[in-house]
């Protein structure tokens, strides 16, 4: 069965049972550990930003 064929199926069944996957599928997601995240380039840079300037004196001493 494809996952189109399974979302097909899960569209057809009543609350109740729709509510039962959707239960199974965050139990899943929970059992799953943590993925990489991706920080968005804004988000790089103010983080970048903020170690550089938190950390320029040891920024400068490794760079020696």
């Amino acid at each position: 069965m494809t996952a189109i064929e399974v979302i097909d199926q899960i569209k057809t069944m009543s609350p109740e049972e729709r509510a039962k996957v959707v239960g199974f599928i965050r139990e899943i997601e929970a059992a799953q550990p943590p993925g990489v995240r991706h920080a968005d380039e804004k988000t790089f840079a103010q983080a970048a930003q903020w170690v550089l300037g938190e950390h320029t004196d040891l920024l400068r001493k490794l760079a020696q």
